[in-house]
């Protein structure tokens, strides 16, 4: 419904969506109850669609359920590496913290799903519609000063123009025609 430009982009690329693994009803009901928030539906339809790997895409990026749901740091926990209660979010907070923005606050209300590297996250806010805005903070340039910044106005421009983008550059890698 949200993202079928982002469908049709991509039909083009069976390479690539081969790939792709979405997440279950249950799972995704099961990340609404670790966020204790309501997830709007155009994330809901990524979730479903390649909401637990994206094959190539953004590899090496924190981004999927793993990371969502806190599996991805069930190790960590286990190594007292980070806190039993760490989750996704704090990854967030604590960027922002240590750039002196109060990410607890900033962060209210959101799902964070992407971290880069520790220093880029990307999040939306609950409370925005069913196909919100999506927001970035990087640690570096203009964000230092005004903190996060909108980057793009709905959860489906933010999916088809990272999408675009990734293709992009797998094509400049000769990886794909």
């Amino acid at each position: 419904m949200y993202l079928e430009e982002s469908k049709n982009f991509l039909k083009d690329y069976p390479q690539i969506t081969s790939e792709f693994r979405g997440c279950s009803e249950q799972e995704i009901d099961n990340l609404e109850s670790i966020l204790n928030e309501k997830i709007p539906e155009a994330f809901k339809e990524f979730l479903g669609w390649f909401g637990k790997s994206g094959g190539k895409i953004l590899r090496g990026t924190d981004y999927y359920y793993p990371f969502l749901s806190g599996e991805a740091y069930e190790g960590w926990k286990e190594e007292n590496i980070v806190p039993q209660d760490h989750t996704f979010k704090d990854v967030g907070i604590d960027l922002l913290n240590r750039n002196n923005f109060d990410g607890k606050k900033i962060l209210e209300n959101s799902i964070l799903f992407m971290s880069h590297q520790g220093y880029a996250i990307e999040f939306l806010k609950v409370d925005e519609g069913e196909n919100p805005p999506v927001y970035i903070f990087v640690e570096q340039d203009k964000w230092l000063k005004e903190g996060p910044t909108v980057w793009a106005k709905s959860f489906s421009e933010y999916l088809l123009n990272m999408l675009k983008q990734e293709i992009e550059s797998w094509k400049k890698l000769g990886l794909l025609d």
